[in-house]
């Protein structure tokens, strides 16, 4: 096997493509590329239920189809080779004498690495003893070689490395993007109410990839001790070229990550943590939300309430969901702590309650910078004080479930005045009563129905493709209305310059166009006025004089269809007589504006509502009861 061609399995081919893994299985059956036979390649072996593929046969593959969004395929191809007996660690270790030496390892003997490693790392603090330990196949070396060539530099190699072949075999995942650009947020609002020009961040615990994450923006990266965990991590930052030392005086930061430990384990982690804390020090800890912040019973909770009472805890927050790519529905909890005695109300949220919209980064940070400074008078955006008696009583919790903060009483009274005013012009008006009179008919008449597919045979109708239009584009000043049969209620509006310039090919209405879609269900609308544009997939449904049913009477049998999609050649409809369709279509045209003004009060009381709750919670308005005679 030492001569062994590399090989990529077919999550590889799916990296090396950049596709979905799915893609590449729709490509094995799918031997025919633009009308020629060109099957996807043969696997050259199975090794634990996974079928590898010769690398070279893959580029060839992928060149000649065409196929995949990686136009140099051929150049990233050989950083996915990673050799399959080899063990994550020691493909770093590799790496990062690579790196610090800057020379190919493919050609060299053990004791050259010896040698080079000893050069760079003469006091053993990196990787001197795992060279003169490992004796690495040659294709190992030759993979590091042809990592570094593909890749932008060591840091971009180390990344191909984390996300590959080899570290789904370890098989652990890291927080995502989201969940990092969070932390690092705190921990910027640390650095600056520390305020220091050489601060240190000092890692604690187990897990590296939060650390290495945040490192950039200090000055230095504190890993004490000589255990192999600590000395992965001083390679890893090796390879980033971030510097490392053993110990730093404060100030600091001290980083914590408990994720993927057992309760007590994170329970004795943080205690740990927080009696070492010295004067000039500031600690993160991110955890389960199920330790750091809710209900905990028994020794686990007599053990946390044992560190809160050192009122070291000065933030404390509950992230979303989705934040660990290993369990994504499990809630993780973030704390910021200082020294003892620090204060005794600290500030509290559960950020799962915002909306991504209203999670700002930049406001989060400064209302942790507040709440540091023990700016008690400032107004916080997310968080709010939490007496420490409460928490520490028998089943409390540290951050409730939706706390935010406090909103202060508003000055804009005039503008929450306004809403209310606004929406009762609308739910004071009456309603006009909307009624029919119906006679008994002779009943002589011969019931006859007709498909759409047979009048538009007949041309009596004609359906018309609907036009893709960029919302983008859409203006809500324009006089041009583009109309969709998906949002029937709902009008966009496109400027008549802009309609002309960019959509002079699409099809407007005519007055009585009916407006439809086929998905997800049956739905339509009709245009009174017409010049509309539609935006596709919705269509357009032109009646001629002789169908025998008239647009409102078409839209609403169309409304009433079975509840799932469906051919429109395939919908049914009356067809009446000339005298009826007329009479008909003048009481569905009334029935349709009355429910348009039946509509308008419902969402005027729902604005409504919404105007008066805000009005009074923000201490702006205030409410008086009167009886109307």
């Amino acid at each position: 096997m030492e001569d062994a061609a590399p090989t990529l399995t077919l999550q590889d081919v799916a990296d090396l493509a950049r596709v979905r893994r799915p893609v590449v299985s729709m490509w094995r059956n799918r031997p025919r590329v633009r009308g020629q036979h060109l099957p996807f390649p043969d696997p050259v072996e199975v090794s634990g239920g996974v079928e590898r593929f010769r690398r070279e046969d893959i580029v060839e593959w992928l060149q000649r189809t065409g196929r995949g969004n990686n136009s140099e395929a051929n150049l990233d191809a050989p950083a996915l080779s990673v050799p399959d007996d080899v063990a994550l660690d020691e493909l770093v270790t590799w790496l990062c004498l690579a790196a610090l030496t800057g020379e190919e390892l493919a050609e060299t003997t053990a004791e050259q690495r010896i040698s080079r490693a000893r050069g760079v790392d003469p006091g053993d603090r990196v990787l001197l003893r795992e060279v003169k330990a490992s004796m690495p196949a040659a294709r190992t070396l030759r993979f590091i070689d042809d990592l570094l060539e593909a890749s932008y530099g060591p840091r971009e190699a180390l990344e191909r490395l984390e996300q590959g072949r080899a570290a789904r075999a370890v098989g652990a995942r890291d927080l995502t993007a989201d969940a990092v650009d969070l932390i690092h947020a705190v921990a910027d609002a640390c650095a600056l109410h520390l305020d220091p020009e050489d601060l240190s961040l000092v890692h604690v615990g187990p897990t590296s990839s939060v650390t290495l994450a945040l490192a950039d923006t200090f000055a230095h990266l504190v890993v004490p001790g000589d255990v192999p965990e600590l000395r992965d991590i001083r390679r890893r930052a090796a390879i980033r070229e971030i510097e490392t030392v053993d110990d730093a005086a404060a100030p600091s930061v001290r980083l914590l990550s408990t994720i993927g430990r057992t309760a007590d384990e994170v329970l004795d982690l943080v205690d740990n943590l927080v009696l070492d804390l010295a004067e000039g020090e500031l600690a993160i800890v991110v955890g389960p939300a199920g330790v750091l912040c809710d209900e905990l019973q028994g020794e686990q909770e007599r053990h946390r309430a044992q560190t809160l009472r050192s009122e070291s805890l000065a933030v404390a927050l509950r992230l979303p969901r989705g934040m660990w790519r290993e369990a994504h529905r499990q809630a993780l909890g973030l704390w910021v702590c200082a020294t003892g005695g620090f204060t005794g109300r600290p500030m509290v949220a559960d950020l799962a309650a915002f909306t991504r919209d209203e999670l700002d980064l930049g406001d989060l940070a400064s209302d942790v910078t507040g709440a540091l400074a023990a700016a008690r008078g400032r107004a916080f955006r997310y968080l709010r004080p939490h007496d420490l008696p409460p928490i520490l009583s028998a089943r409390a919790v540290v951050v409730p479930r939706g706390v935010r903060a406090l909103r202060l009483a508003t000055t804009e009274i005039e503008r929450h005045l306004a809403m209310i005013n606004a929406a009762t012009l609308v739910t004071s008006e009456s309603i006009r009563p909307y009624d029919v009179l119906a006679e008994r008919a002779s009943g002589s008449m011969l019931l006859r129905r007709r498909s759409l597919g047979e009048l538009k045979d007949l041309r009596h109708v004609r359906v018309l493709r609907g036009s893709r239009i960029d919302p983008g584009h859409y203006n809500a000043a324009g006089s041009v209305a583009v109309l969709s049969a998906t949002d029937p209620h709902g009008t966009a509006r496109l400027d008549p310059f802009d309609a002309e310039r960019l959509y002079s090919r699409a099809v407007r209405t005519d007055p009585g166009d009916v407006v439809f879609a086929e998905r997800p269900r049956p739905t339509a609308r009709v245009d009174d006025h017409g010049g509309s544009l539609v935006a596709s997939p919705s269509k357009i449904l032109r009646i001629g004089s002789q169908a025998g049913i008239g647009p409102h009477a078409m839209a609403a049998i169309i409304n009433r269809l079975p509840n799932e999609p469906s051919d429109w050649q395939t919908w049914n409809v009356p067809i009446l007589d000339i005298s009826e369709v007329e009479r008909l279509e003048h009481v569905l045209a009334a029935a349709a504006n009355h429910e348009a003004a039946l509509r308008l009060h419902l969402d005027a009381t729902r604005d409504l509502v919404t105007a008066m709750i805000d009005g009074v919670a923000a201490g702006a308005v205030t409410l008086t009861t009167r009886t109307t005679e």
